[in-house]
């Protein structure tokens, strides 16, 4: 069983190294057969990375890119984009204090990425107890505390 309790929303970034460095790009189709490169991250469940749809007024861009390198682990991936290997798309709670501290930098403004959803997955029951219950709503909780614009949702 599975409850889905809120949607990360997302954005594309960059260090001020990495632009400096290879240039900023003004549309994401630029992230395609050029010099910039992406910081992959490996999904656990197939082992590949994925690319991303963007949108904005009506128009989309499947964006697949070229990899500095692919990691399966966020903090090495979040690590990765910080030190200016290639551009990175993070749920932007992640990115919020390296925006403050600019560290990152926002790229594509306007386009607007499909939302992650975030799942708590439980053993299948007739009665969830009262301890998972209780977990389920603190963690719920925190995604809107946390990642505002993302309002858990019963299931």
């Amino acid at each position: 069983m599975a409850r889905l309790i809120g949607d990360f929303q997302l954005g594309v970034y960059a260090a001020p190294s990495y632009l400096a460095r290879a240039g900023t790009p003004l549309h994401p189709r630029e992230l395609e057969d050029t010099h910039h490169r992406i910081v992959g991250l490996l999904w656990a469940r197939t082992g590949k990375t994925l690319g991303y749809t963007m949108h904005l007024d009506g128009e989309s861009a499947q964006v697949q890119g070229r990899y500095a390198l692919s990691v399966d682990d966020g903090n090495a991936y979040l690590a990765a984009g910080l030190a200016g290997l290639g551009v990175l798309w993070l749920p932007q709670y992640m990115a919020r204090a390296h925006l403050a501290s600019g560290e990152l930098v926002p790229l594509f403004e306007g386009w607007r990425l499909d939302p992650m959803p975030l799942y708590i997955a439980f053993a299948p029951s007739r009665h969830v107890s009262a301890k998972l219950r209780v977990f389920i709503e603190w963690v719920a909780g925190l995604m809107v505390v946390h990642a505002p614009g993302s309002p858990a949702r019963a299931r």
